[in-house]
């Protein structure tokens, strides 16, 4: 049995890689401290070991490679080959997220795009892994107003939602039109469940 800090730890591995799609897809590595938690969280809640989980959006696949490592089937789907190739995940599936050619997922643990580029941009996320899965957990910046269409959007589709954690998620300088190292985004580790 892996320890949370171990899965933090191997999770460092997983390369950073900037994406070649750009800026259009809001590209950023989620910190292996964060995924690591989330990951755990899942664990926990016993939607990881043993269970066929979707990390939509992967990128080089930290959530996929972490569920691996818990004991459950991760699959990374990712539109941009130059991020997908990366992964060490073993199942890897490009697609672009509206298109998902994946059903009956126990689980996805998602880090979509926040809209800071194209408004709405988790939107397509979030109506596939309602979709497809039983459990959900997306990381979102932390906002009242955001949680509640999500839980609405959610709830026509069954499930219910709660906050599960909090953090200050540090977004590293990546694109040429940022203009400090890091800059700090207060995020919320969203969790909904199929009833």
């Amino acid at each position: 049995m892996i320890t949370k800090k171990a899965l933090e730890l191997e999770l460092e591995k997983v390369l950073d890689v900037k994406g070649s799609l750009g800026i259009k897809y809001e590209q950023y590595v989620t910190p292996s401290n964060i995924a690591a938690d989330v990951l755990w969280r899942a664990f926990l809640n016993g939607d990881v070991s043993g269970k066929v989980v979707a990390d939509l959006g992967c990128g080089t696949g930290k959530f996929s490679y972490g569920v691996e490592l818990l004991g459950g089937r991760g699959i990374c789907v990712e539109v941009d080959w130059s991020l997908l190739s990366k992964s060490p995940t073993k199942e890897k599936v490009r697609a672009y997220v509206p298109f998902v050619p994946l059903r009956s997922i126990d689980t996805v643990i998602m880090n979509p795009p926040f809209g800071t580029k194209k408004e709405k941009a988790d939107r397509p996320f979030w109506m596939a892994a309602l979709a497809i899965s039983k459990s959900v957990y997306s990381l979102q910046p932390s906002s009242p107003s955001l949680f509640k269409v999500i839980s609405n959007r959610a709830s026509k589709a069954g499930f219910e939602c709660e906050v599960l954690a909090l953090y200050k998620f540090p977004l590293k300088m990546r694109y040429e039109f940022h203009r400090s190292r890091v800059r700090v985004i207060e995020t919320a580790l969203y969790y909904c469940r199929k009833v």
